[in-house]
Order: C-alpha cells, then structure tokens, then sequence
C-alpha cells in the first residue's frame, strides 16, 4: 500500500509481457518501519502459458497482415494496461477510504491514545525495558542526577503482580528532569519500604524509620514522608498519586527529593497524560491479565489487593454483554488499598454468584454473606449476591458515591466474611470531576 503522497507512473517495457497483480495489505503497519512480507495479493497470476512455436507464414493471407495483427495487439495491450491503472486507481482510493474510516473509529474509542504515551521509568534499573502484566513498557533509569542505584532484596510483594518493577530503586538526594509535551499529567510515584520492618535485613525500625520530601517544579509535593507507615508495613507496592500536574516553562516535570530522616528513595515513577478533568478511571478485572470490554475500556490486571485469592471459572454469564469480565474473582478476607488523587469519586463494584449454585448442588440466598467498607465506614451490610442477583451466574452492581481518600491517599476497600467467603469480580473508581 502506498503511503499518502503524489505519484507519477512510467511505463516500462519488458521483453516478455506480464499481468500486473495489485497487492494491498490490510493490516496495520509496523511501527519499526520494517517491510512486511505481502502473500496474498488481491488478483492472483495468472498461469504460466506453453511456449509458442515458431510462426510459419501463411500464404493465403497477404504479407501486410502481420503489421495489423501487431497494430492490434499492441492496442489492446495499451488498452488492457490502461484499464489497470484506472482500476488500480479505484482500489487505492478505496482502501484509503477505509483506512481513514479505521483511524477516525479508533479516534473516537473511549480509551483511544491520542495522547503522548505514558513515561515508565524503573529507577535504579540499568537493564532492558520491562513488559508488566497490563502490557506496558516500562524502560530503565533516566533524567537523573545524583543519588545511586540500588537493588533491594524482596522475599515477596503485596499488592502488585509486577514485583519486578519494584526490586531496584534510586536512593539518596537525587533529582528528575523529565521532559514532556505541554498539557496536564497525571503523577504515580511508586515505593516500597525493604530496609526497615520485620523480615528486612536489618530486622529493626518501621514507622519514622525513613522519612524524607519530595518537590515538584520547586514547590511541596511530599512532606515529611514515610513510606512504612502510609503504606501499613514493609514489603508493600505503594503508590502516591497526583493529577493536574503541568511541566515548568522549560517543558520538564521536576522531581527533587530531598533527606529527612534516612535517605531518600524511589522505585518508579509514571507520567501518563489525563484523558479528562480529574483523574483518569481506574479499573480493576480479578485475573491475572487485562481485558478490554465491548466499549473499548481496559480493565487492569487485578492489583492493590492484600489477602484473599484469585480464582477463575467458565461459568456463562447471563445478563452482560461482557462475561469475560467475571471470568476470575477474588475470594476470602481481603482488602484492596486503591491509590488516588485528592478529591471525591465514584466507586462500583461488580459481583457475580459463580460458587453456590453452580458446583454445589445445595445453595440458599443465604450461602454467601459479607459485608464491604470503604475506609471503616460500611458500604454494604450482609451482602448477599445470590439475593441481590436473583440467581447464580448473573451479574449485579452496586454504585457508591462521594467516597474521599484516607490521609495516605487510599481508598482502602475491605471485604469482611460472615458466612462463607467474601467475593469481587471487578472493581471501577471513577473521579468525579470527570
């Protein structure tokens, strides 16, 4: 396929003529700008002919008679090439259409990248880039000055399926000058605490531990921070979020740490640009893998959870246009530390009964009862999905609003047994400035 642009056709003559074949590709075009191997063209070639023998003149026909045959073979071999071209035209500027058609489909998906793509940066990483679980690349340490790379010891991580993002940091009083396009961003600084808590080599400390402050273009973004004590405990992915930030004048976002008590330190920092007012959704699937709806919404791999366990069924759901949405659950005691900007938002949770009903002959409306809170205040009470669902392998909803973050920035989501075990399929957070 020809990219967009104007051409000139010259005729070439070969001793021996051949069907042109249009060949277009339909797919999309590689990134890396590497040709792609075209194997099915549009109009096959046609069959290889016998040689012909050598003419033997006819007397009957007079000696001119040759000269008109060639006169009319040579037209119509024009008039057949000319039919080509016009044809080749025509299929050009229809797959053209088409392909405008695509790109203006794709720019109106709700989640379409119009955007700069988000800056993953692993600090203290020195090695190859890193695909996380939702298909993100995330590259090494870059736009620092100061500070020195470490690798931390971690026996394990909570709340993270990408433990490997946060087994490097860069420590110390450093600096971030990361340059980006104008417009308003979206900020996730990502730690964990491994030097100080129970387990830590050290075996000593916890809160007041560390405690250090960040900047932002010269002005406070962080004061006094603990890392132990915001997050609950060591061993912890924790993220602090903000949203609205603008680069300075010379179009850089810069990050100061500086000590307080103990060094400084950071695993990773997100940059991604907001596809709204507020804060961009998040959307939470319990299973192993992101998933993209109906819509064109991406739900995230299941992360920010401590306790309980994934489990996955192929259970068909009933009254959704997306059952693979409740393909997986998470089940137990659990809570899930949700990390958000200041402000208030929206929170949905998404349940389906797929246990009782289905691979347990006996069930009631009362086979699983739970309640849910949102930073200890109750939002529901005895929850009861068979009840609430009228029924296994259907979908019920419950929409919660004004819902504000803790003073560390999380929307802490506990799930609390009663009878049975306490369940989720997904989670949405919407901000409300939106």
């Amino acid at each position: 396929m020809l990219t967009e642009g104007r051409y000139g056709l010259r005729f070439i003559q070969t001793e021996e003529p051949r069907v042109a074949s249009v060949v277009v590709d339909t797919r999309e075009s590689k990134s890396s700008g590497e040709e792609t191997d075209l194997k099915s063209p549009l109009f096959p070639d046609s069959e290889e002919l016998p040689a012909a023998e050598s003419p033997v003149e006819d007397q009957r026909w007079p000696r001119f008679s040759r000269v008109r045959i060639s006169v009319w073979v040579a037209a119509i071999t024009a008039t057949a090439s000319i039919l080509g071209i016009v044809a080749w035209v025509l299929i050009a500027k229809h797959f053209n259409a088409r392909l405008q058609t695509t790109h203006a489909e794709l720019a109106f998906s709700p989640d379409a990248q119009t955007a700069p793509a988000p800056e993953l940066i692993m600090a203290g990483h020195l090695g190859g880039p890193y695909i996380d679980h939702d298909g993100r690349s995330w590259g090494g340490d870059r736009f620092f000055k100061g500070g020195d790379a470490v690798a931390l010891k971690l026996p394990y991580i909570l709340g993270s399926k990408d433990s490997i993002v946060y087994e490097t940091a860069r420590q110390g009083e450093f600096s971030y000058d990361i340059p980006v396009a104008s417009g308003k961003y979206e900020l996730r600084l990502h730690f964990t605490e491994a030097n100080f808590g129970p387990g830590t080599y050290a075996g000593r400390g916890g809160d007041s531990s560390r405690t250090f402050s960040v900047l932002l273009n010269d002005q406070p973004l962080l004061t006094d921070f603990d890392i132990f004590s915001d997050a609950g405990g060591n061993f912890r992915a924790f993220e602090r979020v903000f949203k609205g930030i603008a680069p300075a004048s010379d179009g850089m976002i810069h990050l100061k740490f500086l000590r307080g008590f103990d060094q400084p330190i950071v695993n990773a920092i997100e940059i991604d640009p907001e596809r709204g007012k507020g804060m961009n959704p998040i959307r939470i699937v319990a299973q192993d893998n992101s998933y993209i709806d109906q819509s064109g919404k991406t739900w995230q791999s299941d992360r920010y959870a401590i306790g309980g366990l994934l489990a996955t069924h192929r259970n068909p759901i009933t009254n959704t246009t997306d059952p693979h949405l409740y393909d997986g659950e998470r089940f137990g005691h659990f809570t899930y530390q949700i990390p958000v900007a200041t402000g208030r938002y929206t929170v949905t949770l998404h349940f389906s009964e797929t246990y009782f009903g289905s691979e347990s002959a006996q069930y009631d409306d009362s086979s699983r009862v739970f309640d849910v809170y949102a930073n200890g205040v109750a939002l529901l009470r005895n929850y009861k999905i068979l009840q609430k669902a009228s029924g296994p392998n259907k979908v019920v909803s419950e929409t919660f609003r004004g819902i504000e973050p803790n003073a560390a920035g999380l929307i802490v989501l506990s799930f609390v047994p009663d009878k049975n075990y306490a369940c989720v399929n997904t989670i949405e957070v919407t901000d409300e400035t939106n």
